[in-house]
């Protein structure tokens, strides 16, 4: 009986142990064979890739008491930087874009909470070669949606990311446009041959007065958003006339330098945003910026492994303390009954 029982928790914790190696290593690992390929044509060297990094939003020290608070934080964080690491080996971005709502509770923290918060960032997206990094806030961050901004919040995130409103690479410009603060990059050089990139946390182009705001000064070529967590477009002719619905966006994406204004919504890279389409944007600039290819290289779910551990893993578990109290009742039982069969005489 005790030999099929032993068997019996051997076998699972073999399994066990199968399934953590498939649900934390292998389907990170062949995760990039469902991506659609993503290369420049040819040897080009105005080649330029980008990649796009949205709400993340870190759980912060307060959502979840302790001790739970540890594990769930751990579990999060261990997932972006599982999945950011295999995106970033996969597709060398020249440019990092973080599209916002870095953290979950920036905008309520303590400054030594918020500090705390950008620590645990920059191990999560580490780096392990030279890259232009983007930076931008999120009303997560800085306060801004149903809530006030946070003035301190607003100075010590420009502070903590000093850059400046406007980074070139190459021959791309990206402008930092915070559509929370309807405030876009002041005293900037426009170059008309650059390929202009406005970024920003909120979508922005159904905001007519602030984007003809935008698109009298900086004249782009194409917007980025995130906020909404789901991979979407919209366009319209750049008069800002016959602007069409949004689309949902799964495949790859072809945009040509020309008459047509894009703005490309990316999807969230967190499991913790209620969606199962989680994911990094991607896009790669050829021919001299006359060409646009944007894809969205999918991350795995999380849930479901979570899910598969708890069903597992609570059986596995009381499985055994059901099995180590049986054991142990019948050691005492045996116990006393040898205790029992031995004379008086010799028990004293």
């Amino acid at each position: 009986m005790f030999f099929k029982r032993s068997t019996t928790v051997k076998y699972s914790i073999a399994a066990l142990v199968v399934a953590v190696l498939y649900c934390e290593w292998f389907i990170y690992l062949a995760q990039p064979f469902y991506w659609p390929s993503l290369e420049c044509e040819g040897v080009d060297a105005s080649c330029t890739r980008v990649l796009f990094i949205a709400d993340p939003q870190i759980q912060g020290d307060t959502a979840v008491a302790p001790p739970l608070s540890y594990l769930f934080n751990w579990d999060s964080d261990r997932y972006l930087k599982s999945t950011f690491s295999v995106v970033l080996n996969h597709f060398k971005p020249d440019v990092l874009v973080y599209m916002g709502d870095l953290m979950d509770e920036g905008s309520i923290a303590t400054m030594q909470q918020f500090h705390g918060y950008v620590k645990r960032l920059s191990k999560i997206f580490e780096i392990n070669y030279s890259v232009v990094q983007i930076w931008l806030p999120g009303d997560n961050d800085i306060g801004g949606e149903g809530e006030p901004i946070k003035k301190d919040k607003v100075k010590e995130f420009a502070e903590v990311f000093e850059q400046p409103d406007v980074i070139t690479f190459k021959n791309i410009s990206f402008y930092k446009v915070n559509g929370i603060t309807y405030t876009v990059p002041h005293e900037m050089e426009l170059v008309d041959n650059n390929y202009k990139i406005v970024v920003s946390h909120y979508p922005v182009t159904h905001k007519h007065s602030f984007i003809h705001k935008m698109n009298a000064k900086i004249r782009p070529d194409i917007y980025f958003s995130a906020h909404d967590h789901d991979s979407k477009y919209v366009k319209q002719k750049r008069d800002l006339t016959q602007r069409q619905a949004l689309y949902p966006l799964y495949s790859v994406l072809h945009i040509p330098r020309g008459d047509w204004l894009y703005e490309i919504s990316v999807p969230t890279c967190s499991y913790r945003m209620g969606t199962s389409k989680i994911g990094y944007g991607a896009a790669v600039f050829e021919n001299n910026n006359s060409l646009l290819h944007y894809t969205v290289f999918w991350s795995p779910q999380r849930f479901p492994y979570l899910l598969f551990y708890a069903f597992v893993l609570i059986p596995l578990c009381l499985y055994c303390l059901i099995f180590c109290q049986y054991r142990l009742l019948r050691c005492r039982e045996t116990t006393s009954r040898k205790t029992d069969e031995v004379p008086l005489l010799k028990r004293v």
